[in-house]
């Protein structure tokens, strides 16, 4: 059977670092003829679809996407009534890196074994880029296309509800969905409804740092201490020697030019209560209890962030194209970077792999454990209007959650083909690829966004009990390192053109502050003229009454 290889553009600076593998492939009665016209109609429909610009996407949304909500409701009531033995087919998205080879439809294709046998439901999976998901869902949307399952990625799925892009999950828990814990789902609710499934079943906890290329800190002598939390001046330190030493051409760190967040979260704890600083921020670095919600871009803390990082774009740290660099997320893995900021782990044994950049990692963690309201479930599923089975859409979630042979399939693949098992307990595994470079198997998952993290094998060289010491860690975290938000949620309906306006001030300057590419002494006092004028008080103040209504009543 002929495949289709897409390309994708690459986005691994976000890794978690948890590589996956292929299957072996099975025909599909009855479905295959269906599923290659599918793909094939899929891959031309997004090339005329990607050349359509943003703003006709928008408009699209608005006139296109909310107007067949009903329709699109309709549609699915009438094909779940299909009979017992009938194969449902899902359109589910599939954040991939770099190109989707021979071995995703592999594994895809191994994966509707099981599906097909077990629930009744054919996988047929839409590679997106990780990043740009949720604009390829909402032009797929919006142009009327079946999709079942789509990815919200790094903030507040609130956006979808009130555009009306997505369904809410709770009439089809009870039948589909009924295997999800329901503290997985606790934080994936939105005005009193369930929006939402968890792309995975993880810790809730969070630590951030730098994440640097081994073979840097063996040459100058860097050592990390599990029990040390590192200052940005202590991280800065170690910049200014592998600069000295590695010349004018080489940079430590590579700013997201597609996301908000000072260094990639590891600059400090806050909360963003709505998933979007566009409606302010718990300032948790000052208090865990204080439920003050601020302008995060007016605060002394950002004005600090964004000359610390003009003062290293103008040291060399980082390029000086980064603010516009489109291939930013491939940066980190060249030969003339240091590494990254982003997401650690606790303790060097606690890393699921230390191979990121398809090389050994060393991680120095500038902000230490805790849980935030949209930190525990940060990247989740959802069922947009266009799915023609929300149902089975539901069920199929709740089946790659809870079916340790399907989550291991989609996140590692087969043993002797990716991975051997070096340890296995009868109750936890331990796993090692087949190859250094994980992006040299015949097919990698680098995100580590599938099945239950806590039951799945840990990558060697972690512990056998790696999810023992994940839950042990996160047990023995005081209260005090919570957020006090933990179970709120922000109802935004009445602000949402003044969100939109902010957004798009935010976009013209956060990019750019990140890289050090402003002078803040400058730059800062217009950005937030502009949010003013954009109308953020008002949805902050919208916010803070919200938040205290809901604190009142607890």
């Amino acid at each position: 059977m002929k495949r289709k290889v897409v390309a994708l553009l690459v986005c691994s600076s976000l890794a978690v670092s948890i590589l996956g593998g292929c299957g072996q492939q099975k025909e599909t009665s009855g479905n295959e003829t269906k599923t290659e016209t599918n793909k094939d109609t899929n891959k031309e429909t997004n090339e005329e679809s990607n050349n359509e610009t943003k703003t006709e996407a928008v408009t699209s949304q608005e006139d296109t996407a909310k107007s067949s909500s009903e329709t699109g409701k309709e549609e699915a009531a009438g094909t779940e009534s299909k009979a017992d033995g009938d194969i449902v087919e899902i359109f589910w998205q599939y954040p991939a890196t770099s190109e989707v080879t021979e071995g995703f439809y592999r594994m895809e294709d191994a994966l509707n074994e099981m599906m097909e046998k077990d629930i009744g439901v054919h996988v047929t999976f839409v590679p997106t880029d990780l990043m740009t998901s949720q604009q390829d869902a909402t032009l797929m949307i919006s142009s009327g296309e079946q999709l079942d399952v789509s990815l919200t990625a790094f903030t507040s799925v609130g956006n979808l509800v009130e555009d009306g892009l997505i369904l809410p999950l709770d009439e089809y828990m009870e039948e589909y969905g009924s295997k999800i814990e329901p503290n997985w789902i606790s934080g994936n609710y939105y005005d009193g409804k369930l929006y939402s499934l968890p792309s995975c079943v993880n810790k809730l906890y969070q630590t951030y740092g730098f994440n640097m290329k081994k073979e840097y800190c063996d040459k100058y002598g860097f050592e990390q201490d599990d029990n040390k939390i590192y200052t940005l001046e202590e991280i800065e330190k170690m910049f200014e020697i592998v600069k000295e030493g590695e010349g004018k051409d080489f940079y430590m760190m590579t700013p997201w030019n597609n996301t908000y967040e000072p260094l990639n979260y590891s600059y400090q704890e806050y909360d963003m209560l709505s998933g979007s600083f566009s409606a302010g921020v718990l300032m948790l670095n000052r208090s865990f209890e204080d439920t003050t919600i601020y302008n995060y871009f007016e605060t002394e803390e950002y004005k600090k962030y964004c000359e610390m990082m003009y003062d290293w774009a103008a040291k060399g740290y980082i390029a000086p194209d980064a603010a516009v660099d489109t291939d930013f997320s491939n940066r980190a893995m060249e030969e003339n970077y240091l590494g990254s900021f982003g997401y650690c782990e606790p303790e060097s044994g606690m890393l699921t792999t230390n191979s990121t950049w398809g090389q050994d990692v060393v991680q120095f963690r500038t902000v230490d454990g805790f849980i935030r309201l949209n930190g525990g479930s940060n990247v989740n599923w959802n069922v947009p209007i266009t799915s023609a089975n929300p149902g089975k859409a539901v069920e199929a979630i709740a089946y790659v959650l809870t079916n340790n042979e399907a989550g291991t399939l989609i996140q590692y693949g087969f043993e002797g083909e990716e991975y051997e098992v070096v340890e296995d307990n009868g109750e936890y595994q331990v796993i090692k690829y087949l190859a250094d470079d994980v992006t040299q198997l015949p097919y990698s998952n680098v995100y580590g966004l599938w099945g239950n993290r806590l039951t799945l094998p840990a990558v060697y060289p972690a512990d056998i009990d790696l999810s023992k010491k994940w839950l042990d860690y996160e047990n023995a975290l005081p209260k005090s390192r919570y957020s006090p938000a933990m179970g709120y949620s922000f109802n935004a309906s009445s602000v949402t053109t003044e969100i939109a306006a902010v957004e798009t001030v935010m976009e013209q300057y956060c990019y750019s502050f990140n890289a050090g590419a402003l002078d803040p002494e400058k730059a800062l006092p217009e950005f937030n003229a502009a949010l003013k004028s954009a109308g953020i008080d008002k949805i902050i103040a919208e916010n803070q009454k919200q938040l205290d209504a809901w604190a009142a009543s607890k």
